[in-house]
């Protein structure tokens, strides 16, 4: 909540984007939010140590508005117009999309349509807004997502890889378990959600956020991966420390590679993420080169240690990606202008080493319209122009790849 975890609190040197939840669409395509959460406050603490502040729209329960304001060509406008005001008014640097979720190949269709139009309206508006979306890891609810088509308007997917189990399971199971367990767990692993997100459904692996979970699951049984009882609790993290030794004993899962508490009187399970585990996931997440990971949810993880999860985050993840993102930027960067523009656009691109590069042009379907440059290129400073005059108006790519290393820069053509 934000009255609990103000933005004054955040650890903005462990983060990159800060997601403000929630705001929804309502049937007539305005946007609806918790009470008192809008206030531009907020977005100069979070803009004054130069990262992101998006809104996020959607969460659990507040799903109604979606599919009629999706399905209408007029609320979609009138929604993505209620949007940027809500934007401009509060700071926000765009919006994290989490309809949850989808139901149909109409919603399908129609979730198309609403994120390409928020796109080439909120580029129009202010080229630097992003698009993020967070998603389900299987295909139960994620068979309702055109994922060839989204991922050419969203910056990036966070992987919601957590309640793999819950009230619906047949089961006791880990809220978030980095691999099945036992192997044969229909209910998946942050492992089966990455596979199916990237191999089933071709998003690219580095446009991709792994969920880690700040809270844990409770059930009224006796044993791992047996039945329970009765209702299924949340408990955030920063409750379950103090548990142990306290009426609760810690156990590992050697397979899932995630803790898990026992009640003294063998009546209660509760699993959760804990410093190792995140350590591990960190690793995963950097062995599998993904994009990043998210968190569920800013706040969760404070005891008397301070915050425990995002410090191992920061020690297994950040010491390691901040040294890699240095080299990477350092290989080239990439310029394009005017955006938008009207037939030509100019592309400005350095290189630091001697490297094959390639400069090609993408249209929003991902396919490429134009090949500028394939070829070894020497270090330095280069400039090319791009003439588009034979392409319909709309939203482009300039992808430069040199050698191991890519970069894209998103352009709008308009006639």
């Amino acid at each position: 909540m934000q009255s609990d975890f103000p933005a004054s609190k955040l650890d903005l040197n462990a983060l990159t984007h800060v997601i403000h939840a929630f705001g929804w669409p309502d049937k007539e395509g305005n946007v609806l939010s918790y009470s008192n959460m809008f206030n531009s406050g907020i977005s100069k603490v979070i803009h004054a140590k130069n990262r992101k502040f998006l809104l996020g729209l959607g969460g659990w329960g507040n799903d109604e508005g979606f599919p009629i304001v999706a399905a209408s060509a007029d609320l979609r406008k009138k929604f993505i117009n209620n949007l940027i005001k809500v934007c401009e008014d509060n700071g926000y640097d765009g919006v994290d999309l989490d309809w949850e979720f989808p139901k149909s190949s109409a919603d399908r269709s129609n979730l198309n349509l609403l994120v390409s139009e928020m796109d080439s309206m909120f580029y129009a508006y202010d080229q630097d807004w992003l698009i993020t979306m967070a998603v389900p890891v299987s295909n139960w609810s994620g068979q309702w997502h055109d994922f060839y088509n989204l991922k050419n308007h969203i910056d990036f997917f966070n992987a919601m890889t957590y309640d793999t189990h819950g009230s619906w399971s047949d089961h006791v199971g880990h809220n978030s378990p980095l691999f099945q367990s036992p192997s044969n767990d229909p209910d998946g692993s942050c492992e089966t959600g990455i596979n199916y997100l990237v191999q089933f459904r071709g998003i690219p692996r580095e446009q991709i956020n792994m969920g880690l979970p700040f809270w844990g699951k409770q059930y009224n049984a006796s044993k791992l991966n047996g039945p329970f009882t009765g209702n299924v609790t949340d408990i955030r993290y920063s409750d379950i420390p103090k548990l142990i030794g306290n009426g609760w004993n810690y156990k590992w899962d050697p397979v899932a590679l995630a803790p898990y508490l026992v009640s003294d009187d063998n009546s209660k399970i509760l699993t959760y993420d804990d410093p190792e585990s995140i350590r591990l996931k960190s690793e995963y997440v950097i062995k599998r080169k993904l994009g990043g990971v998210m968190i569920w949810a800013l706040g969760y993880d404070v005891t008397s240690n301070g915050q425990e999860l995002i410090n191992s985050i920061r020690k297994n993840y950040l010491s390691v990606q901040e040294f890699t993102n240095d080299i990477t930027i350092d290989k080239f960067s990439l310029n394009t202008y005017p955006n938008p523009f009207n037939s030509t656009c100019q592309i400005e691109f350095k290189l630091s080493e001697n490297k094959l590069t390639t400069v090609s042009v993408n249209d929003i379907a991902g396919r490429e319209v134009d090949l500028l440059v394939h070829s070894v290129l020497s270090k330095g400073i280069y400039q090319l122009s791009w003439n588009g005059s034979n392409q319909i108006s709309g939203i482009y790519f300039i992808r430069i790849v040199a050698g191991n290393h890519s970069t894209t820069k998103k352009v709008l053509l308009l006639k």
